[in-house]
């Protein structure tokens, strides 16, 4: 079954600002790929955007960046997941990828490859990410998921990529990281299993930073909630080292991620809460 794309747009005269009631989906098909007519091809490569020169996106938190080596590496692959219900619903690795895609590329398109249908684009807002960016692919599987991800990160287009998968081993791992070189594309694995059949990866994979993240309590503003805080334990970081905080989203458009917290190495887990809101 070939998967389905869906394209998050708003009407011509509208702002790029929240788009209400009258944003809408349009829905279609994500062909096989095939080889473009020379003359195609040559419009394509003369529109393509330049090759991204690669560099960091910097936390602007020395404790992060410090473990980073100088801020989150653009043009290649990252992998994030989740504890619990959580790697469930992927609640908490897309408000995190949101935070991060609101200052890569934001001119460019973002395609959020994933086989279960229930992102909410108006929802990625708080985080500073503008959902009209968004292109949903929607296929059957993980197997279709890394390959849709693998085109598109290949064809240099979109601003970063963004795909939610369970099953995940280094051959995978190892082409979608060759193709975020080719073209200087940042690519995102979410790793998740939304109806509760987790597996053990066999392998690591080599994605080259690796997150982890658990909610924690908010702090209460007066008598309404706070902002979302998380547990964030970054596991693998390739040239840096491991590193635990506790992150919190911020108002702040230009750093929609700051940190409240420093954990030592190997600090025990926060207990566990189920957060309303």
């Amino acid at each position: 079954m070939r998967p389905t794309i869906y394209i998050a747009e708003r009407l011509a005269d509208e702002s790029p600002g929240v788009s209400e009631a009258r944003d809408f989906i349009r829905e279609g098909r994500l062909s096989r790929p095939r080889a473009l007519p020379p003359h195609l091809a040559a419009l394509r490569d003369r529109l393509r955007p330049a090759r991204s020169p690669g560099g960091v996106l910097p936390f602007d938190e020395p404790r992060v960046d410090g473990c980073l080596g100088g801020g989150l590496p653009l043009g290649q692959l990252h992998e994030i997941g989740a504890a619990g219900l959580d790697a469930e619903t992927g609640a908490l690795p897309t408000a995190f990828i949101a935070a991060l895609l609101a200052r890569i590329a934001p001119a460019r398109p973002v395609f959020w490859i994933a086989p279960v249908g229930d992102l909410h684009p108006p929802g990625l807002l708080p985080y500073g990410f503008d959902p009209n960016r968004l292109v949903l692919v929607r296929p059957s599987k993980d197997v279709d998921t890394l390959a849709a991800m693998e085109v598109a990160l290949r064809e240099g287009a979109a601003g970063a990529v963004v795909g939610e998968v369970g099953q995940f081993d280094r051959t995978a791992s190892r082409r979608l990281q060759l193709a975020c070189l080719r073209n200087g594309t940042t690519g995102f694995v979410l790793r998740r299993w939304p109806y509760g059949h987790k597996s053990v990866d066999r392998e690591a994979n080599v994605a080259v930073t690796r997150w982890h993240l658990t909610p924690v309590p908010s702090v209460k503003d007066g008598k309404e909630p706070g902002l979302p805080r998380w547990h964030v334990a970054l596991t693998h970081a390739r040239g840096g080292r491991p590193g635990e905080w506790i992150m919190e989203a911020s108002d702040d458009a230009t750093h929609p991620l700051r940190v409240v917290a420093a954990l030592a190495d190997h600090a025990t887990e926060p207990q566990r809460l189920r957060l309303a809101g």
